[in-house]
């Protein structure tokens, strides 16, 4: 049987996580801890200096029907063009070191900014963040992790990503962007 792999994201409080199937809908990279859609009352701001922040999103794979044999060679990637527009960057990382498998809840001021996503703020990033838009389907982010049969539930390493935004961001709603998870099943 084809396993059903849903991709979620991750919101909350360790001991309180909530997962959010996102597989076939947008989630907006707002200035706050919440899965939102259209939600546009904590977005952004744009800095009259520096650089200020989303929360960031922390996305993983979760295998809702058991795959026949095994599920492995997990890939994370992007078109490779950035469109969010002048002066909005994304950068991202991979995170399953310590507590939680890497998950660490987003913070910052609601409403303004998120603390900026480093290995120092977020410890259970695997290594720095880089520009998202360097990740390709030629150049993917490889993730550990697998699943066999007959295991369900969450797998692999965490993505997590995070807008930042400049001072000569446009304000407004930014174009869409999609990120891609490939895998093998076997």
């Amino acid at each position: 049987m084809v396993a059903t792999v849903q991709i979620v994201r991750k919101t909350g409080a360790s001991g309180a996580i909530v997962s959010t199937d996102i597989t076939s809908i947008n989630t907006r990279a707002n200035a706050y801890d919440t899965h939102s859609t259209g939600d546009i009352s904590n977005g952004i701001q744009i800095p009259s200096v520096g650089t200020y922040y989303s929360f960031w999103v922390t996305t993983r794979l979760n295998c809702t029907v058991t795959p026949a044999g095994t599920i492995n060679n997990l890939r994370w990637f992007t078109d490779g063009t950035g469109s969010f527009g002048t002066g909005v960057t994304c950068k991202v990382a991979k995170a399953s070191t310590g507590l939680d498998a890497g998950y660490r809840q987003a913070t910052g001021t609601v409403g303004q900014t998120g603390t900026q996503l480093t290995q120092v703020n977020h410890t259970g990033l695997d290594a720095a963040p880089v520009d998202a838009f360097t990740l390709t389907a030629a150049s993917p982010l490889a993730l550990s992790g697998s699943i066999t049969n007959p295991s369900t539930g969450q797998f692999g390493d965490h993505v997590v990503y995070q807008l930042e935004v400049g001072t000569t961001a446009a304000s407004g709603a930014t174009s869409q962007e999609t990120f891609t998870f490939r895998y093998d099943e076997t």
